[in-house]
């Protein structure tokens, strides 16, 4: 496997890539990848169920996202415990043989209120996903919580994670934002779950328009288009 000029030096060496996949121990893994949400379906006993179908129907993977709201409903209390809990999750994926693509956001849109931010968030000035001191401070206990609990399940650890995403969907923006999307926030971002202690290759979705490609300021490994055929 040729190693591309444009590419960092790997944090582990377990998941690596190319042009065509990703590979996971040396083998060649099509991330055949589909979406599960826990909060959608807070009954962990469910979930061993939901990843052996994925499994059953071909899919390799499953791409999942992390509600903040239901974690953070105050500012500096954060629980992931009970039917909030990720360990379950992990041991599910694990068990049906399906690696996990994490996407915590803190952005998630997923079609959920706020694209899951806290509601309190609204007390917050500024404008958010930019620099804004006020609001990267009010994201650091939430992307080192989550970020530790994540990077625990890593395949680096023995756990399903061999894929994470910062932040998502980081291309529209207010038309009085500029620059916009602001690589400066997106390497805070990147650097808080980072310094949690996430390894694993960091992707992105983009709308074709190079943010965040690999040799750009703020640069993901991996650069993914996201696009809908409308």
């Amino acid at each position: 496997m040729q190693v591309k000029p444009y590419k960092r030096e790997l944090l582990q060496d377990i998941v690596t890539w190319d042009e065509h996949s990703i590979f996971v121990h040396g083998e060649r893994v099509l991330f055949y990848s589909g979406e599960f949400h826990p909060f959608r379906l807070p009954v962990p006993g469910l979930w061993l169920d939901v990843f052996q179908k994925i499994r059953a129907l071909g899919y390799t993977g499953v791409s999942f996202y992390v509600d903040w709201a239901l974690l953070e409903g105050k500012p500096g209390s954060f629980s992931a415990e009970g039917i909030f809990a990720f360990e379950p999750f992990f041991e599910a994926a694990s068990k049906a043989g399906i690696y996990l693509l994490a996407r915590p956001g803190p952005y998630i849109n997923a079609e959920v209120s706020g694209g899951g931010f806290p509601g309190w968030l609204q007390r917050v000035p500024g404008i958010f996903r930019n620099p804004n001191p006020a609001f990267e401070n009010a994201t650091d206990l939430y992307a080192r919580l989550i970020g530790g609990i994540i990077a625990k399940a890593q395949i680096t650890n023995g756990g399903p994670v061999i894929l994470f995403q910062p932040e998502n969907e980081y291309y529209d923006c207010l038309d009085w934002v500029d620059p916009c999307p602001n690589p400066n926030y997106m390497q805070y971002v990147e650097d808080q779950f980072r310094d949690a202690g996430i390894v694993v290759p960091y992707i992105v979705n983009d709308n074709n328009e190079g943010n965040f490609a690999p040799g750009t300021k703020a640069a993901t490994d991996i650069y993914g288009i996201d696009n809908y055929p409308l």
